[in-house]
């Protein structure tokens, strides 16, 4: 527990310090979604990679009440989902690692959901007609402040 990534809350000035979550999970990426919890990311899933013989945490999205309590599992999926936010829709938008049948590299790529967790689509489409016509990763999405971009 002492080596785990946790989240906490602050006012703008850096008082007011509150840690929301503990215990031996990393919980990271939170981003506050439209009904006021907070999603984020956390190794809480208790999953282990699919390839290779050492132990290697899967990570997937979380979210909790805005002090911390009631946190619950948003996505069920086995690989790693990363840097959740919320889109002008109010949808959430993170990137999910999704490497069934297909090598390791093309397949970060965005997702989306309702903050419930219900709905989990990828955003382009899982397969795409050719390698070439989609990026090999996409992390980080931010929406663009007006349209809907």
């Amino acid at each position: 527990p002492e080596r785990t990534w946790h989240i906490f809350k602050m006012n703008a000035d850096g008082t007011g310090i509150t840690q929301l979550t503990d215990g031996p999970y990393n919980d990271f990426d939170p981003c506050v979604l439209p009904n006021g919890r907070i999603a984020f990311i956390s190794g809480r899933v208790g999953g282990n990679q699919r390839c290779g013989t050492r132990m290697c945490s899967t990570y997937g999205l979380h979210a909790m009440m805005p002090n911390g309590d009631d946190i619950i599992q948003l996505s069920y999926h086995d690989t790693n989902e990363w840097h959740p936010s919320v889109d002008n829709e109010g949808m959430i938008v993170y990137t999910r690692w999704d490497y069934v049948d297909r090598d390791s590299d093309i397949a970060h790529h965005i997702w989306h959901c309702f903050p419930d967790g219900r709905d989990p689509r990828s955003y382009h489409g899982n397969y795409p007609k050719s390698r070439q016509s989609r990026p090999w990763m996409e992390l980080a999405i931010r929406a663009i402040p007006g349209p809907p971009k």
